[in-house]
């Protein structure tokens, strides 16, 4: 099997060289297939946007925004991206970047890869050296992680529509019938499963994609409140403090 680039099937990419690692963005299109194949380094990668289903040897995860991806050097894996394709930031190294395969839920990976977007979007002297330190924190993380067990695989497709629509309205029920069982064993199965309530899931995507917004966008906390589901400013503020340990308006003053 043939080595290929981070980069194979994109259509958009922007990288950059940051001390010992190649840091990228790259967006997939809709529906694209990768079979088989390896890259020539080890990567640690956070799907931004969209839903990339990774296929391993011993693994196989549909990994939504924010997911955390390990691979070796030459790991052979199968990619097959959804209806939206998808946006992913990958940082590359020759040696010591992934000793394992992994694929985790990481919500601060998903602020760390918003800033590498952000620093390759608007580039300046110092962007190498802010790119490197960010890439030094997504390799911690990574090592931090570990490979979960393999969901029952009925369990882990209901995370696919709840990533894909994260701001519309989830209703349990139809999402219980989509899959063909019944509410209340969703909602167990749920919880043993990822050790958090479908809603308690629903509200954390929600409150990282309303951080990334703060940190990508200049939109009024009002609207993002809005738009991220919930009734008012006050209930968004509460929540996303419970979350991240501080206020919206302090989180988005530390990005500037």
């Amino acid at each position: 099997m043939s080595a290929v680039a981070v980069s194979e099937g994109t259509t958009r990419q922007a990288s950059i060289d940051a001390g010992p690692f190649r840091v990228s963005e790259v967006v997939f299109p809709p529906g694209l297939r990768l079979p088989w194949h390896a890259h020539p380094h080890g990567c640690v990668a956070v799907v931004v946007d969209g839903v990339v289903g990774k296929r391993f040897r011993r693994l196989e995860a549909d990994a939504g925004a924010g997911a955390l991806i390990s691979m070796p050097p030459e790991e052979p894996h199968e990619d097959r991206f959804g209806r939206a394709g998808a946006a992913i930031v990958v940082v590359e190294a020759e040696e010591g970047v992934a000793p394992g395969v992994s694929c985790t839920a990481d919500g601060g990976g998903a602020l760390v890869a918003l800033r590498i977007r952000r620093e390759l979007a608007a580039p300046d002297a110092f962007t190498p050296l802010a790119v490197e330190g960010l890439a030094l924190e997504l390799l911690a993380l990574a090592g931090r992680s570990r490979v979960p067990p393999r969901p029952e695989l009925w369990v882990e497709r209901v995370r696919v529509p709840v990533r894909e629509r994260i701001r519309d309205p989830i209703e349990p029920r139809r999402l219980a019938a989509e899959i063909g069982v019944h509410p209340a064993h969703l909602a167990r199965a749920f919880r043993a499963r990822y050790g958090e309530t479908l809603g308690e899931y629903v509200r954390r995507l929600r409150l990282e994609w309303a951080a990334g917004e703060m940190i990508a966008t200049d939109k009024p906390l009002a609207f993002l409140a809005v738009e991220a589901g919930f009734c008012d400013q006050s209930h968004f503020t509460r929540a996303f403090k419970r979350q991240f340990g501080t206020t919206p308006a302090r989180f988005r003053a530390t990005q500037l």
